[in-house]
């Protein structure tokens, strides 16, 4: 992800520009979205979230850690939001397969205009299978996968964000996509019958 520069950083952190506020916000803003619609699953939750997120880090800017990366602590503080969250549903299981009820879980792409309607029907097959599956893993194993293959961090920054171990991290995404291959190889099979 693409760490803001440290001008911008440095009068965000300050609160001496409301320029770099908004700066922050609309680079940042579509990413943590969709981070937190994955977690969440309702994009109601995920909007009202994401705002959450932006507020609680200008309210704890001076908490920041100059030597740590930006998005690690943009990511720790939506994780640490999103599972207020689901604490104030009060019913977790409900939450992981709300797609599967008909939640409105989406994901926001560009367009490329240069797919045919059949491609990108299949894409979007494809997308959906894949988050079916995503949905179905595991709490643990699913907030890894996610921040890794969705939001490209590194172990080291997920472990960060998660608080626990490298070794654990490494341990739930190769469980994790253990679990994805076994349910995507079972989709795809179901597809060619």
């Amino acid at each position: 992800m693409e760490q803001p520069d440290e001008e911008v950083l440095r009068d965000y952190l300050t609160g001496n520009d409301e320029k770099a506020a908004e700066m922050i916000f609309l680079r940042y803003k579509t990413r943590l979205l969709n981070f937190c619609l994955r977690m969440l699953g309702n994009r109601a939750d995920a909007e009202d979230v994401t705002a959450e997120v932006f507020l609680a880090l200008f309210a704890r800017r001076y908490a920041f850690n100059p030597a740590a990366k930006f998005s690690t602590w943009l990511y720790t503080v939506a994780r640490n939001q999103c599972i207020s969250q689901i604490r104030k549903r009060k019913n977790l299981v409900s939450v992981w397969f709300s797609s599967q009820r008909g939640g409105d879980y989406e994901e926001m792409e560009a367009e490329d205009p240069r797919d045919t309607a059949g491609r990108e029907l299949e894409k979007k097959e494809a997308a959906a299978s894949v988050r079916r599956a995503i949905d179905q893993l595991p709490y643990e194993q699913r907030e890894v996968i996610v921040l890794r293959e969705y939001h490209e961090l590194s172990y080291e920054e997920i472990s960060q964000v998660v608080s626990c171990s490298l070794e654990n991290v490494k341990i739930l995404i190769f469980r994790g996509r253990e679990r994805l291959k076994t349910a995507l190889s079972s989709l795809i099979k179901e597809d060619q019958r």
